[in-house]
């Protein structure tokens, strides 16, 4: 198949839907694409599914990993899947997180895997689902990521084209409050005003990692001060943070209030930093920039379980927001450093 580049990829793939969990169509079009490698979907749940090829060569592979979802769009986006240029940039939805990665991803496997050199190492494409939601394809990858044991994994998630070698991890806290309420033209405790000043305080705390309010419920059973508010709370840990710590401090804002942590359908997310490697090393050096650290969680933070994992992709902005976009000139710079990196590793 002849390279067409990164560029020309994504557009194709911001113009078919992949909301987490439906992800199956883009599956399927880069299985087409990238038939010469005998392309395996690897069923997930509910009718996701992973995508993996494999190159031959000698040792331990490296692998290239990144996900095929978007986010819903947001409102206030006009047209998500109708990709437009601007002033260098590509606009569409899900542009820089991920599918630019996506498309790096693809197209150096297409470069490099098998390149005919006899010395290569094997390279290894995993595409996921669900990173968005619950990251049930790279949990539901684990098992084989185990078994392929790769000697470095490289994520191209949207970096500003810095090499990333480390992750927090994350909790989710839901916070109930309950109060004595009463009729609302009379004095009452209303738990929704009372709520909502938590909410601003928390929002407003000094942490180490960071610490955000996603939901807020509360409601009034007729004329009535509402006697009942939820906030869901989501906490970004840094190294070393508990989230037992976390928790505790959360439930000492107000002593009626009950702490628990969201239930999910797979293990949080942990914090990890990256152990240098050899191989490690030579990607820094190929580098512009000093090593920086993700502020956020994705399938990265359990794919660090099994290898080392470097986060290197381009530059964006507006992500998870109305007219996302990702500069090309940086999505053809982070090609080429997989492609200097992969060809003398």
């Amino acid at each position: 198949m002849p390279e067409l580049g990164p560029e020309h990829l994504l557009e194709q793939l911001v113009a078919i839907p992949s909301v987490m969990g439906d992800e199956m169509v883009k599956a399927k079009f880069l299985a087409d694409y990238l038939s010469g490698w005998e392309p395996e979907l690897q069923s997930v749940d509910e009718g996701t599914v992973n995508l993996w090829c494999h190159g031959p060569g000698d040792g331990r592979p490296v692998l290239l990993c990144a996900h095929l979802d978007t986010v819903p769009p947001a409102p206030g986006w006009e047209a998500p899947h109708s990709p437009r240029r601007e002033s260098g940039n590509l606009v569409g939805l899900g542009a820089a997180d991920m599918q630019a990665g996506v498309a790096i991803a693809v197209e150096i496997f297409c470069a490099c895997a098998g390149s005919g050199k006899a010395d290569r190492r094997p390279l290894s494409l995993l595409l996921t689902c669900d990173e968005e939601g619950w990251c049930r394809g790279v949990n539901a990858a684990l098992p084989r990521l185990r078994e392929l044991a790769p000697e470095l994994v490289l994520v191209p998630e949207p970096s500003g084209e810095r090499v990333m070698l480390s992750a927090p991890g994350r909790a989710v806290f839901r916070l109930a409050l309950e109060t004595a309420g009463g009729h609302a033209t009379q004095e009452g405790e209303s738990a929704l005003a009372h709520m909502a000043t938590l909410a601003l305080e928390i929002e407003a705390m000094e942490v180490a990692g960071t610490q955000v309010v996603l939901e807020f419920e509360s409601r009034a059973r007729g004329l009535s001060h509402p006697q009942d508010a939820q906030l869901v709370v989501d906490r970004h840990l840094v190294p070393g943070e508990s989230r037992d710590t976390v928790r505790e401090v959360l439930a000492q804002l107000d002593s009626r209030l009950t702490v628990v942590e969201v239930e999910r359908p797979t293990p949080p997310p942990e914090a990890y930093t990256a152990e240098h490697s050899e191989l490690l090393e030579h990607l820094l050096m190929l580098n512009d920039y000093p090593p920086s650290d993700s502020s956020s969680v994705g399938d990265f933070n359990f794919l660090a379980t099994v290898a080392p994992t470097a986060i290197l992709g381009p530059k964006g902005g507006n992500l998870h927001a109305p007219d996302e976009w990702v500069e090309l000139a940086s999505v053809r710079r982070v090609y080429e450093m997989y492609l200097n990196f992969l060809r003398e590793c």
